[in-house]
């Protein structure tokens, strides 16, 4: 467990920040403006951690379905839940070239709100302007998409078993560690649904998982600094992995991980910080700009 640290006083500000936009950021005509109870939360629990210095922060939430920056704002403001908004960067996403880039910054631009990019071509921060990227407070992989059936393969949606067969588990466990490695390796702030499984081995997570790829992969996320996500719904990381995590000294972050613009309940997400003993120094927060 890391000491507890007074978090940084510009980090600080933006956390009361969300608290006093209420005036400032309508809710859409005809929809009641978002509470912490739509979220599986209490105003007292999400005041108790702003008491605490706590960030709690969702930074996964996609303009898709609906979500929009607008929305975000209004959500942050009515819920104290501070946000970070994305769009997915990579061929076949959203953001394929600089000008799609340069207009997503341009739109979530100007608000309190974090602005990150989910990214999902593995040569992504060769491919882009550095200029743009600078702008982005944070950039966020995930391990789901993965060359099949080898390293020479094409990429593949692991999420749509159908494109892909896995003949030996333990083979490919060991050729998905190194996919891990080769993620935590590019300069990103966040590894989301961290230990994710494809449906063809899912439920053969303890086998799979040892304790020591466990800390490969961990291991690994601290050096290059980046936090591992505790998703609100989707079951990962398990608790193995996150009490090994924490133990070792990696920072963590919370996300929702959305399709659309309906709450999501993130009790998990506030439950994690009083079962782990999370304090403000074991949370992920981008650095003031």
């Amino acid at each position: 467990m890391t000491q507890p640290r007074p978090i940084h006083p510009a980090a600080l500000l933006a956390i009361l920040l969300a608290a006093c936009q209420a005036t400032t950021a309508a809710e859409p005509p005809g929809q009641a403006a978002p509470t912490p109870a739509d979220f599986g939360l209490t105003k007292a629990a999400i005041d108790d951690l702003a008491a605490r210095q706590i960030p709690f922060i969702d930074f996964h939430v996609h303009l898709r379905g609906g979500m929009t920056a607008d929305k975000a704002l209004a959500r942050q403001s009515g819920t104290g839940i501070r946000i970070g908004v994305l769009d997915n960067l990579g061929t076949g996403w959203p953001i394929e070239t600089d000008e799609h880039l340069r207009t997503f910054l341009d739109q979530t631009s100007g608000r309190p709100l974090y602005v990150g990019l989910q990214v999902n071509d593995r040569d992504w921060h060769k491919k882009h302007s550095r200029q743009l990227l600078d702008r982005c407070d944070y950039f966020l992989g995930d391990t789901m998409i993965m060359a099949m059936p080898d390293d020479a393969g094409p990429p593949v949606k692991l999420w749509q078993p159908e494109g892909y067969t896995i003949d030996d588990p333990a083979a490919w466990m060991e050729r998905y560690v190194r996919h891990n490695l080769r993620v935590l390796a590019e300069p990103i702030n966040i590894l989301a649904n961290p230990t994710y499984l494809p449906p063809p081995v899912e439920d053969r997570y303890d086998e799979l998982w040892t304790d020591q790829r466990m800390k490969t992969v961990i291991a690994a996320a601290i050096a290059n600094h980046v936090a591992l996500e505790i998703n609100a719904r989707s079951g990962y990381p398990h608790e193995r992995f996150i009490r090994m995590a924490e133990k070792m000294g990696a920072k963590f972050s919370f996300g929702t991980n959305n399709f659309d613009d309906k709450p999501i309940d993130m009790s998990h997400c506030l439950e994690a910080i009083g079962k782990y003993q999370l304090t403000a120094a074991d949370l992920y927060v981008p650095p003031s700009k």
